[in-house]
């Protein structure tokens, strides 16, 4: 885009900086000084990008939660365990709906993971992707696939014409993929609302909270 003199006074008056009458070549020859009107500029350059940036953590926050959420409807136990209430009344409907939740709920903190790219959320959308690694084969065998991005896609009508004790093991309270998806999306949740709050105070106190997460990595499940 092209600067005009006419703009950069502009500028100056949403500023609230007085306007002179100097000329865009005034400008570029006073490159080398203090200029409050190119200081004025480059901050309102930087408050957009953060509100920008603050506006995609608190989405990652909410996608996250909600994500954490539907894992821990899967993973109660005892009298409030989905499949132990479907067992009791014969009705699984509400297992089947959770599933698909959960699935949803996966898909988009995938996404929200991508908007918001950085060492410690590819790190975490890394560990999202390979949370389903060891189950994979008995997700597939009950509708449950993944595209090359990592994304979910849920065949419902295999889902419920799967066996009931198949799904309460790998969707149940002992479920290696649930309970994963429940610890990590708990973290980035976490992560999100501590970036939010970081750009909100225009203080990063991120590095310092999340060091030992990340000098860990490599040995993440123990």
């Amino acid at each position: 885009m092209r600067i005009t003199t006419q703009m950069l006074n502009e500028s100056a008056r949403q500023a609230g900086l007085p306007i002179n009458r100097s000329t865009l070549l005034d400008y570029i020859k006073n490159d080398g000084a203090t200029n409050p009107l190119l200081e004025a500029m480059n901050r309102n350059k930087e408050n957009v990008a953060n509100t920008a940036k603050k506006s995609n953590y608190e989405k990652l926050d909410k996608e996250a939660d909600q994500l954490t959420q539907s894992a821990q409807v899967l993973l109660q136990n005892g009298e409030n365990s989905l499949f132990e209430q479907a067992k009791a009344c014969g009705d699984n409907q509400k297992v089947y709906d959770s599933i698909e939740n959960l699935f949803e709920n996966y898909n988009s903190t995938l996404k929200a993971l991508r908007t918001t790219s950085n060492t410690m959320n590819d790190f975490y959308r890394q560990m999202l992707l390979e949370a389903p690694a060891e189950t994979k084969e008995g997700l597939a065998g009950v509708g449950i696939t993944f595209a090359k991005d990592g994304t979910a896609t849920v065949d419902m009508a295999k889902v419920k014409a799967a066996d009931f004790t198949t799904l309460e093991g790998l969707f149940g309270k002992d479920s290696d993929f649930v309970n994963k998806v429940e610890f990590l999306s708990t973290r980035i949740s976490d992560n999100a609302e501590a970036n939010v709050e970081s750009l909100s105070s225009a203080y990063n106190a991120g590095g310092n909270l999340y060091s030992a997460m990340n000098s860990s990595k490599y040995d993440f499940w123990g």
